[in-house]
């Protein structure tokens, strides 16, 4: 199994958005404290992973699209024609109809972007994360919560498999459960991560579980949290899934890619493996 990491240009944050809405008081809380801020962090990326198994194409998030805006988080994009997803899909040979999935962690603006490039009947949001904004009165806000073209109608998977890992649920994504999606909800109601299972090294592909590694370990809550309970009940199960060997790839940590490549080049026999469901359930989606 192969994962390549590939974004769509940069994004710069207000350091106030990365303490986080509860600790401003909510979300009309931190949008003043935004306001007020003049400093910006470093450029950060926003990361889609290719992931080649023996049978199919898949792609985990869509990035953002030139001409994005930040709204009312204050991000600055900073996006180039040709760092768009289907010039860099281009360049390594791949078309959007190449792909036999688009999985997505949650529905924000940097991780949709290039959805109109793909069949919606290969894109997959887990059920919460949809159902809120798939009709009215939910929809009204669909270009505020989950800025998706007009007539976006994706295919919805759900958590009903079994407790694993410390968490409550799971969906297999394949067959061999080499792709699990696990709930993570708070960043969104139906934020989903996805864990890849592979001989080099187990990984969880973690969306915006937290912006960085360092964050996951001191248990940040970053970002507007839309569900302050639900998060602050991912992150230590999110924690413990790392802290036990599984390497943290979230979409804006710029050493995503190195702790990847760390990952591959440094397992073992003996580095920590989760163990295999018994039984490999029918392919899901």
């Amino acid at each position: 199994m192969k994962i390549t990491a590939l974004s769509t240009g940069t994004l710069q944050l207000k350091p106030t958005f990365l303490e986080g809405s509860p600790s401003h008081g909510g979300t009309f809380g931190l949008i003043w404290d935004l306001q007020r801020d003049p400093r910006w962090t470093d450029p950060l990326p926003m990361w889609s992973w290719i992931i080649e198994t023996d049978s199919e194409l898949i792609l985990i998030d869509a990035g953002a699209r030139p001409g994005a805006g930040g709204g009312i988080t204050r991000t600055r994009f900073d996006i180039t024609e040709d760092e768009a997803l289907v010039v860099q899909l281009d360049q390594r040979g791949l078309k959007p109809s190449d792909f036999d999935r688009v999985l997505l962690t949650h529905l924000h603006g940097d991780h949709v972007g290039a959805l109109a490039a793909f069949d919606s009947r290969r894109v997959w949001v887990a059920r919460p994360e949809w159902e809120p904004v798939a009709h009215l009165p939910g929809s009204l806000l669909r270009q505020l919560k989950a800025p998706v073209y007009r007539g976006f109608n994706p295919m919805v998977f759900e958590f009903k498999g079994p407790a694993v890992f410390g968490f409550p649920a799971s969906c297999p994504i394949t067959s061999d459960n080499s792709i699990v999606a696990l709930p993570t909800p708070g960043h969104t109601v139906g934020h989903t991560s996805f864990l890849v299972r592979r001989k080099e090294g187990d990984v969880l592909i973690a969306g915006d579980v937290t912006y960085d590694l360092p964050s996951l370990y001191a248990q940040v809550e970053q970002g507007f949290i839309e569900d302050v309970g639900k998060h602050r009940d991912t992150l230590p199960r999110v924690l413990a899934l790392v802290q036990g060997g599984v390497a943290y790839l979230p979409s804006h940590d710029p050493d995503a890619p190195s702790r990847l490549a760390r990952s591959s080049a440094t397992a073992t026999a003996a580095t920590f493996r989760l163990e295999r469901q018994t039984s490999a359930p029918s392919r899901v989606m």
